[in-house]
């Protein structure tokens, strides 16, 4: 049986109120305690002409190590990097478990540095991870539809059930179970959040891991069954909108907390694109993450967008929004980058705590 469950505070629910577009919570099954998810990434840092055979050669190893049966995930996905703190075009695989020691052997069985030292021609790759476990009363979920279950809705033995905890300032908060009893401070190592902190990983391997109440979101929109009218409308009107926000964030990363976001595009496992994106990252608190939806404009355009896209194409549209957000305590996510290149995930807003130079 799913089990879903909210906080027991309402931090800015209105008196009787009611969702002005329909949304649906996720629910696990009552036997499972964590989710785990792990980011996979692949780049390819040079043009030179085995670029494309180092490239195939890593693809290859992480293929084995996710298919190997003693820790499979439950669920992956594939995706290249469109833009943000990455190498555009960078390969990236994201995994699910519910099992915590199917989890834990697969971390342990993927030593990137390792995994980078025997390919040929590593010097052409660079290679990332970034993975945590969390407890489910950390996670919040909110999706627009029961038709399309991306992320954790993969998962086996879940529902989707609807809700009102949605539309309106503090709804997340509401949604994550844990806020009923903690507020999520940030501790004093995070009050500022750095540009230069972390040494390069070009030819070396940085690793470290967060602080208390580090926020992860992954955010989705899926348009692939999309009539062309409704198509376009997304595609002329809410995409440029949510390419300004991330603009944004990317931008001003101190000032909005944000620690390591991508913008990915789907694809299948042989790399050809869908009609389906997500923004996934690393925010330094769930306040910075609130403060930027609820005041900056670039994301006040995107909400009042994604109303009035409800209004226009009601009850028969077909596009789909939802996300995923964990609040993490402290050491429940490990960072992990080799020979990567420019600004990649949370390496420079970070302190990495580990830095070995590559032989």
């Amino acid at each position: 049986m799913a089990v879903l469950s909210v906080s027991k505070l309402k931090y800015g629910l209105p008196k009787n109120y009611k969702a002005p577009v329909p949304r649906w919570m996720l629910g696990l099954p009552s036997d499972v305690e964590r989710v785990c998810i792990a980011y996979v990434g692949l780049q390819l840092v040079s043009e030179h002409e085995h670029a494309q055979e180092a490239k195939a050669a890593a693809a290859t190893a992480i293929d084995r190590w996710h298919n190997d049966p003693a820790h499979e995930p439950v669920s992956t996905e594939h995706f290249n990097v469109v833009k943000g703190f990455d190498v555009p075009n960078t390969r990236v695989w994201v995994s699910y478990w519910t099992d915590i020691a199917a989890f834990e052997h697969a971390c342990l069985k993927l030593d990137i540095r390792q995994m980078h030292t025997a390919l040929p021609n590593r010097s052409l790759i660079g290679l990332w991870c970034e993975r945590f476990s969390v407890p489910l009363e950390r996670l919040e979920t909110n999706y627009a539809g029961t038709d399309y279950r991306p992320g954790l809705a993969q998962l086996p033995d879940t529902r989707l059930e609807r809700h009102d905890l949605t539309a309106y300032w503090g709804a997340a908060r509401d949604r994550m179970p844990a806020s009923g009893t903690d507020l999520f401070e940030i501790p004093d190592e995070a009050k500022e959040v750095q540009e230069d902190h972390s040494p390069t990983c070009e030819n070396s391997y940085v690793s470290g891991t967060n602080y208390e109440n580090c926020c992860h979101i992954r955010s989705g929109q899926w348009w692939q069954n999309c009539a062309e009218e409704e198509r376009d409308a997304y595609e002329k009107i809410l995409e440029p909108a949510l390419m300004d926000g991330m603009e944004y964030l990317w931008q001003h990363s101190a000032e909005t907390g944000t620690l390591g976001l991508r913008f990915l595009c789907n694809t299948d496992s042989a790399g050809t694109s869908r009609r389906e994106t997500c923004g996934a990252g690393f925010f330094r608190n769930l306040s910075d993450l609130e403060n930027w939806a609820k005041r900056a404009p670039s994301h006040l355009k995107i909400f009042n967008g994604a109303l009035a896209h409800a209004k226009q194409f009601g009850a028969e549209r077909k596009l789909r929004t939802w996300h995923e957000v964990v609040v993490l305590k402290a050491g429940e996510a490990t960072w992990e980058y080799v020979n990567c290149r420019g600004k990649t995930g949370v390496v420079g807003s970070v302190k990495m705590e580990e830095s070995l130079t590559l032989p």
